[in-house]
């Protein structure tokens, strides 16, 4: 099973009280990002981050333990994956640090690893039909609508939830399915009065991951 810490890098050096604020800018523009995390070298705990914007106008000489840190985003060892995604993409991270329950610094999770990782989950990169089903919210079942479609015999290989937006107040269902007709499922469908909205067959369902992943992962906030 895919968690955190088996996408995680435990060779990322993080910063030091010791590292000065050149050292702290030619890290950031090597890696190209905007926020690094600090690490206590003594206990090894994350301490906080590091961000262009709390750099500032500070000297070039000046040393971490100088600065003030501001507190860092994080995800723990035992949270799932999906919570690292929802991280990443709310705080606009390139990497995000993986701790332990005692906050020790145990390594870097990278956006792409993360992404990755969803995309495996969610067998993306299979080749399979999909369909959109737009239900109102007092109608929503996830249950039911796996049941119509397991009983036309389509296995699901994936299924995202978008939430209603403040101008459209409808949930909309993508399902991956493995078959390359869905006529039969869409009929069911439509005997119980459900809506299909959105038919691709024979595409691989979500190509563009990283563009798509807050939608991926917006059911997490149900």
């Amino acid at each position: 099973m895919l968690t955190n810490k088996s996408i995680t890098n435990p060779t990322f050096e993080p910063l030091e009280a010791s590292d000065t604020v050149a050292e702290v800018t030619h890290r950031m523009d090597e890696l190209g990002v905007q926020q690094l995390p600090v690490v206590d070298y003594t206990t090894q705990k994350l301490i906080g981050q590091l961000t262009e914007s709390t750099i500032g106008d500070a000297d070039p000489t000046d040393v971490v333990s100088d600065l003030d840190l501001e507190e860092a985003v994080k995800i723990y060892e035992k949270q799932h994956i999906f919570e690292a995604g929802r991280l990443i993409l709310q705080y606009e991270l390139e990497y995000l640090p993986l701790v332990d329950e005692e906050s020790t610094f145990l390594g870097i999770i990278s956006k792409e690893e993360v992404l990755q990782s969803i995309s495996r989950m969610l067998n993306l990169s299979e080749e399979g039909s999909v369909l959109t089903v737009e239900l109102d919210p007092i109608d929503f079942s996830i249950s039911e609508l796996v049941q119509i479609i397991e009983t036309e015999g389509a296995k699901i290989l994936g299924l995202t939830v978008e939430r209603p937006s403040s101008t459209d107040n409808t949930f909309h269902i993508s399902l991956k399915l493995n078959m390359k007709d869905l006529s039969r499922v869409k009929a069911a469908l439509k005997r119980y009065d459900y809506e299909v909205i959105v038919e691709s067959e024979n595409t691989v369902f979500g190509k563009d991951v990283e563009h798509r992943a807050d939608e991926l992962i917006k059911y997490m906030d149900m």
